[in-house]
């Protein structure tokens, strides 16, 4: 990146103060920030950046955008440096003009996002979303991370209340948009499920711009979304009836997908399970309307990394296998990763932990998973859960909870042989990383 300041003007709808200059990149951390970056500090509920300006500028910071005036270095003075941000991104994709993909759903954005990224890197140079920055603040910041080469954004958008997902369209303003699914998550903040739906569904307004939307066509709101999309292009979707991009056939190990466009592509895969069968529909489907082929889409997926802490297969203690998915976690996804489990050959075993932000059905939630972990065959589970009780009560014997992540890692690590498949899911808050670590290969 490199742009003057002064192209920013018209905007931020601000004049700049002291003088022009050349900046080489964006930065919202004093900490980080390198010589030649343009510095905006961010006010946040708990921090205002403005404080740590003297900072950036001591780093390097060659010019601000503030909401505060300055002396003796160039900046732009607006009323929200948030907002600004946000609209110097939409400025900056502008300038490249890429086509843009935009994905939300409760589960599987970072999955899909990466494969679809995965696939289209075969056919032109692409970006995805920068770690999981996919929020009003994270977001503009991996736009801004593109170089001119970018000739495709893949973008995962994410939420937290209501009008998140309209604001983030607005500042992206991709061409290609998907909701994944809708399922309980984040009730604390969103309230009901109703409200998830709704917040998700605006990535589907019909805005000042034409959308391609990518629809599942077995999805139990593909109907109302249809609706909704009715001034956009649809295309569908689909692992059990025909679509414009769906499944002909399906093993263990093999899933040949049609398209509209190609012939029948042959897709190995790791699982036929249905989220896995649904984030490479997605996945494929996304990749080719921005214009990738055949080729392109085996390439991609064959050799897209796993994402740590999503499900990754890794060695464990004393000849294990141990499955990471500490990332997050919440209904949909904690039944969909007991599916996966399942399909590995060996003794499965669940350590379950906490998923947040469930509100006040929090319980209930974690008791149906406790019940679906007990009916797909979970030989044994071990929770840390304030609802360990009820948890344990579900499930029933061979169930065990505990005080701390040490206490379970003390009472497990004796009993645990060769034959078995341990699958380790919890929210981020539960740091359920550090029973990974612990019960790796070589770890004693």
């Amino acid at each position: 990146m490199k742009l003057n300041l002064s192209e920013l003007e018209n905007i931020l709808g601000s004049s700049v103060i002291n003088s022009d200059v050349t900046f080489e990149g964006i930065s919202i951390d004093s900490r980080t920030i390198k010589n030649n970056e343009l510095y905006i500090p961010i006010k946040g509920e708990n921090f205002d950046g403005h404080k740590f300006i003297l900072d950036a500028v001591n780093n390097g910071a060659c010019a601000l955008i503030t909401e505060k005036e300055y002396a003796n270095i160039p900046y732009i003075k607006v009323a929200d440096t948030k907002k600004a941000l946000g609209l110097i991104a939409t400025y900056y994709s502008g300038v490249i003009n890429p086509t843009i993909i935009g994905i939300t759903g409760t589960n599987g954005k970072t999955s899909v996002t990466n494969m679809t990224a995965s696939i289209l890197n075969y056919h032109t140079p692409t970006l995805k979303t920068f770690k999981n920055f996919n929020n009003q603040i994270g977001l503009p910041l991996s736009i801004l991370k593109a170089e001119k080469k970018h000739q495709a954004f893949v973008l995962e958008m994410g939420a937290s209340k209501k009008g998140d997902i309209k604001e983030l369209v607005e500042i992206a303003r991709p061409s290609i948009i998907t909701i994944l699914n809708v399922s309980p998550a984040h009730l604390d903040t969103f309230g009901s499920v109703d409200n998830i739906l709704s917040t998700k569904e605006e990535i589907l307004l019909n805005q000042d711009f034409s959308k391609k939307v990518i629809l599942n066509k077995d999805d139990k709101y593909f109907e109302r979304w249809a609706e909704k999309s009715n001034k956009h292009q649809i295309i569908t979707i689909s692992a059990k009836q025909v679509a414009d991009y769906y499944v002909v056939s399906s093993t263990d190990n093999t899933l040949i997908v049609k398209t509209p466009s190609m012939n029948q592509i042959n897709i190995k895969v790791k699982d036929s399970v249905s989220y896995t069968i649904n984030n490479i529909l997605f996945s494929v489907a996304l990749a080719s309307e921005a214009g990738a082929n055949a080729e392109n889409i085996i390439s991609g997926i064959n050799n897209m990394l796993e994402v740590e802490g999503r499900f990754a297969v890794i060695d464990g203690y004393n000849g294990s296998s141990l499955i990471d998915s500490t990332y997050n976690a919440n209904p949909a996804s904690f039944k969909s990763t007991i599916d996966s489990l399942m399909q590995l050959t060996g003794v499965p075993w669940l350590i379950m932990g906490e998923m947040g932000e469930l509100g006040d059905e929090s319980q209930r939630y974690h008791i149906e998973v406790a019940r679906y972990a007990r009916e797909a065959g979970i030989k044994k589970l071990f929770v840390i859960s304030r609802h360990a009780d009820a948890i344990l009560n579900e499930f029933g014997t061979n169930s065990y909870s505990f005080e701390t992540n040490e206490q379970l890692i003390e009472s497990v690590k004796p009993h645990i042989t060769s034959n078995l498949n341990i699958l380790i899911k919890a929210s981020r808050f539960m740091k359920y990383e550090v029973i990974v670590n612990a019960l790796a290969a070589g770890k004693y």
